[in-house]
């Protein structure tokens, strides 16, 4: 179970077209045979601002996202098993989040009980089935605190000490702009923005599996909805090297009662 979650702390809610693997994009490169060819085609692209605006305005404009100060989300989702190969029975996830940093998430899978962890704007947190609660520390804390970020789209370039439009690639059956963005870290993480409706298709991040080493967590994003004139995915497919993901939310509210010692450690 605790392999199940380090899928689920990278999880992005904040933040569509194929299906898991078939999703994965083609390269497709601005660059031309000839370096005119590639200044031309570097110079057609948009910039980081107009690309990042065209994303805010997609799912609703700034004064909308502004308005809300409170989610709560619900779904299903099917994790990798553990031996053979497939997926092992799908559980249930709900996820709760508070401005301006602070989130919570649980997870139930039949057979392995119920995990859950948080952070409460200073502190991360999990719930260990056989272990209890547990502070959260390194690579863990830091994934959880950047996720805990309520207006993470309206912040990117704040988020990112580094940013710029690389090109266009094929995501699905439409293209995208691709934008790598610098971690504090020094990691590079790339978003792919939709070029016709401007919403993120997907991201790559740098993961450390254990016992594999440093991989990429490829994330699409499907399905979004107009939820309180905030449009959010509802479905979220996570392909990693040691197993893919799925989520599938079937409610999210926003603005609702959310008390504090929700995002709390409990207590032993």
């Amino acid at each position: 179970m605790r392999r199940a979650l380090s899928i689920l702390v990278l999880l992005l809610i904040a933040e569509a077209p194929s299906v898991a693997r078939g999703a994965r994009s083609e390269d497709v490169s601005n660059a031309g045979p000839a370096g005119q060819q590639g200044q031309a085609a570097s110079a057609s692209l948009p910039t980081v601002d107009q690309v990042l605006d065209k994303y805010v305005q997609a799912i609703g404009g700034k004064d909308a996202l502004d308005k809300v100060t409170t989610r709560v989300m619900k779904g299903s989702i099917e994790l990798p098993a553990t031996g053979d190969a497939g997926s092992i029975a799908p559980g249930t996830i709900e996820i709760y989040m508070k401005a301006p940093n602070k989130r919570m998430l649980t997870v139930n899978i039949p057979g392995s009980g119920t995990d859950r962890r948080g952070y409460n704007g200073k502190a991360g947190w999990y719930v260990d089935p056989d272990e209890g609660p547990k502070d959260l520390s390194g690579a863990d804390l830091d994934a959880l605190k950047g996720e805990a970020e309520f207006y993470r789209e309206t912040k990117l370039k704040e988020l990112h000490p580094k940013m710029a439009v690389e090109g266009r690639t094929r995501v699905g059956s439409g293209e995208a702009y691709v934008v790598s963005a610098t971690l504090a870290d020094g990691n590079s993480e790339k978003f792919y923005f939709d070029a016709q409706s401007g919403l993120l298709v997907r991201d790559d991040l740098p993961v450390e599996i254990p016992d594999e080493g440093k991989t990429t967590q490829q994330s699409i994003f499907e399905d979004y909805k107009d939820v309180d004139g905030v449009k959010l995915p509802f479905t979220i497919r996570r392909l990693r090297p040691d197993g893919d993901s799925i989520i599938k939310l079937s409610e999210i509210k926003n603005n609702v009662l959310v008390d504090d010692n929700k995002f709390e450690k409990p207590p032993k």
